[in-house]
């Protein structure tokens, strides 16, 4: 049975899912009177918890349906539209339990208490127009994605908009009501959901007669062109890249604006590192699953002609391999990705506004009560202008409105500067970020270069801008710096010793370079070793990746 178009099977899979999700953001407003109880939960999460909220904060569904449309392109090298930041992942480890040691309620009041109020006003101006265009560009992304897996049935500008709201109302509405909490809660059962996408039609992808497993896919992609089973191409993913990202990769979180929930909504320094960590790590395990299944599916195209668009490719194959029931499942997996960055950027977007804008320029003197009220409003607008620019953004390509994003992760270049270098001041920030942004337009747009020049030139105009500009002006108070690096040194639940020097916290012999301003500390055995089993586990799934593809 039908109904507008579509089995009737898929209405109520999805009706169920989005009520759902809507009861579960209703029941989570019970511990979110308070700023840092909307914020952060009241940092009382744990592993599983942290870890679903990672993955899902950091998926959305140009990752499944890029990677589809890329290998469907040029094959497995399409595996790198989402595994960029594969070996920065290992990173993560290790910066995890700084953010939380921060003890901040948003990332701005990093840039506050380390440099400025001026400085903070700066990331929060870019980080509120970078991440605004970016939750747009994923609505966008997200109606164009459902349109396509529905196919005629949902074709013209009525389904787009009725997906489009649809997705954006049920994400709003239970953001505002529970906040982190509630973001945290359904990103668990949507990080669920996701996981289901990545695996749900491999198997019968694998089965079709065209394909003949993945023995038959190789042999097809093989005979067909040798270069469909190199997992680095030429062009866009050559090796060099690669490693260019890698080092890029932790620079461009550190910028994030979802990084403080990420990494300190847990109990402990523990749940932090493990949830930044795993999370993301899960996010490339699923990869492998959606290049398989754009491998599998191109041979499927090669074998029998078809010639279809590669952007519409993820769709495609979703409506030729499954029954109305997963469809339904499909659809939901494909919202979900969308929902739990949704709620992300609202959550952490309103935070910023009223905790690092509101409060200290317009009113100082507000009470926790009338912060957490600005928060709601301040998250639910920005919703609302994202939704806006989805529509506005409706006829064009994303690509270039995807590159401001990239814009936001050069600021990461200053936060590193400030965790690692005590000499980095406001000034510093202001031309690490300015200078950054110019290297970017310049080698994007003006001069048209490759990808390893645009990704690499803003990186090194950064630091040459933060040194520059930190020498231009004055060096930051003493006791500024003095406190900061106490914060970020001592552990959690050691908070007795944020009274002792910082001479007492981190001795001569804990720290390895203090050169010319640096500050480096000796990893702790947690540290070094964490970092190495995220590392190995990255290289097995370039491995595995890489024997998947062998003839």
């Amino acid at each position: 049975m039908e109904f507008l178009g579509l089995d009737l099977t898929i209405w109520v899979v999805l009706a169920v899912y989005l009520l759902g999700v809507l009861a579960l953001g209703w029941w989570s407003r019970r511990g979110t009177e308070n700023q840092e109880g909307y914020l952060l939960g009241n940092r009382r999460f744990g592993s599983f918890m942290m870890i679903m909220h990672s993955f899902g904060s950091g998926t959305h569904p140009g990752a499944p349906a890029g990677v589809v449309s890329k290998t469907v392109s040029v094959g497995a090298a399409g595996v790198w539209v989402s595994w960029v930041w594969l070996f920065g992942t290992p990173f993560y480890w290790l910066i995890a339990p700084v953010v939380r040691r921060m003890r901040y309620l948003t990332m701005a009041d990093y840039f506050e208490h380390r440099f400025s109020r001026a400085a903070s006003a700066l990331y929060v101006a870019v980080a509120t127009v970078g991440m605004t265009i970016l939750l747009g560009s994923v609505l966008l992304a997200t109606a164009r994605t459902v349109q396509g897996m529905m196919g005629e049935a949902a074709a013209g500008d009525t389904w787009f908009f009725g997906i489009l709201l649809t997705v954006a109302t049920v994400f709003i509405s239970y953001s505002y009501w529970g906040g982190i909490v509630a973001a945290i809660r359904t990103d668990m059962v949507q990080g669920l959901l996701i996981i289901a996408l990545s695996v749900l039609a491999i198997p019968a992808a694998l089965r079709l007669p065209e394909v003949g497993g993945m023995g038959g896919a190789r042999e097809t992609l093989f005979a067909e062109n040798p270069a469909y089973l190199s997992l680095f191409d030429t062009g866009q993913f050559n090796l060099w890249t690669v490693l260019l990202l890698s080092v890029s990769a932790p620079l461009s979180m550190l910028a994030m604006p979802h990084l403080m929930s990420v990494c300190a909504a847990g109990r402990s320094e523990w749940e932090g590192r493990v949830g930044f960590t795993y999370g993301n790590i899960l996010k490339r395990l699923c990869t492998v699953g959606w290049c398989v299944l754009g491998l599998a599916w191109l041979a499927y195209l090669i074998r029998t002609g078809r010639g279809i668009h590669p952007d519409a490719a993820f769709g495609d194959c979703i409506r030729g391999l499954l029954s109305p029931v997963l469809q339904g499942v499909m659809l939901a997996c494909v919202i979900a990705a969308a929902m739990s960055s949704g709620d992300t950027v609202q959550v952490t977007l309103g935070g910023l506004l009223s905790q690092n804008l509101y409060r200290p320029f317009l009113m100082p003197q507000a009470s926790d009560q009338a912060l957490l009220v600005v928060t709601r409003r301040a998250g639910l607008a920005v919703s609302i202008v994202s939704v806006a620019v989805a529509v506005l953004m409706r006829e064009s390509v994303v690509r270039a409105i995807l590159d401001y994003v990239n814009v936001l992760s050069l600021v990461g270049t200053s936060v590193a500067m400030g965790l690692l270098w005590r000499r980095m001041n406001t000034t510093g920030v202001f031309c690490s970020v300015g200078l950054a942004v110019i290297a970017f337009v310049m080698a994007r747009y003006v001069l048209s270069w490759p990808r390893n020049a645009v990704t690499g030139l803003p990186l090194l105009a950064g630091v040459f801008g933060g040194i520059l500009g930190s020498y231009l002006a004055k060096p930051p108070e003493a006791g500024r710096i003095e406190e900061f690096f106490k914060r970020i040194y001592v552990p959690i639940r050691q908070e007795s010793r944020l009274g002792l020097t910082l001479a007492e916290v981190v001795p001569p012999e804990r720290r390895l370079l203090t050169w010319g301003g640096l500050f480096l500390v000796r990893p702790s055995r947690q540290s070094w070793v964490g970092f190495l089993v995220a590392l190995a586990i990255c290289m097995a799934a370039v491995l595995f990746m890489y024997s998947l593809v062998q003839v």
